[in-house]
């Protein structure tokens, strides 16, 4: 990967704020198995019903995670390059099942690609790469308590707020229907929210 110095760099940032002590040479042999790509605006990484087989590293561009629920498209999360670059089905990946949601990219998006099996020898021979995923899948379940509590407890406004806080750039990135998704409110709730700030 010493053709692409800048993203390595930014992978390696990205997993030494999660473990400190990993070392470079652990983080070049994960980098050297990357595959360079890019999703152009609206393509699908993955589909409902197939099994994910791939985890990405977002250099440049975002993705949003939705599921379909009575009609309605509904979304989960977003994957956004300054903020949580790695993107995948996280269950769909693991236990290797058709996945329930769907990611698309929403922008012109430059990516690093790793296969499912490029992956899981890290995870269960080494101890940086374990605790690598262990704190990521850490982050995850807090992010998805943290979701639920929010649609509990916030209002719509303070939703909104948390969501600003979360991803700061993301709003003038993402269309305001997909945000209001998101939220769990309509398009014109979120219109009269921005419009009071």
């Amino acid at each position: 990967m010493s053709k692409f110095p800048e993203e390595l760099l930014r992978l390696q940032t990205f997993i030494q704020k999660i473990v400190p002590d990993m070392p470079q040479e652990h983080i070049n042999s994960f980098a050297a198995k990357a595959r360079p790509m890019d999703f152009p605006k609206e393509e699908l990484f993955v589909k409902e019903g197939k099994i994910c087989d791939s985890l990405l590293f977002i250099h440049k561009g975002l993705f949003r995670y939705f599921f379909l629920h009575e009609g309605q498209d509904i979304t989960k999360d977003f994957a956004v390059d300054s903020i949580n670059p790695f993107c995948t089905a996280y269950t769909s990946l693991t236990l290797q099942k058709p996945s329930e949601i769907w990611i698309e990219a929403l922008e012109q998006c430059h990516v690093w690609q790793w296969k499912r099996s490029d992956v899981l020898p890290l995870l269960n021979e080494d101890i940086y790469w374990l605790r690598f995923s262990k704190k990521m899948a850490e982050q995850l379940f807090y992010r998805k308590e943290q979701k639920e509590m929010e649609l509990l407890k916030y209002s719509a406004e303070e939703r909104y707020r948390q969501f600003l806080s979360d991803f700061p750039s993301v709003s003038q990135r993402v269309p305001q229907y997909k945000i209001a998704s998101y939220l769990g409110i309509t398009p014109e709730s979120l219109s009269r929210i921005r419009a009071q700030r």
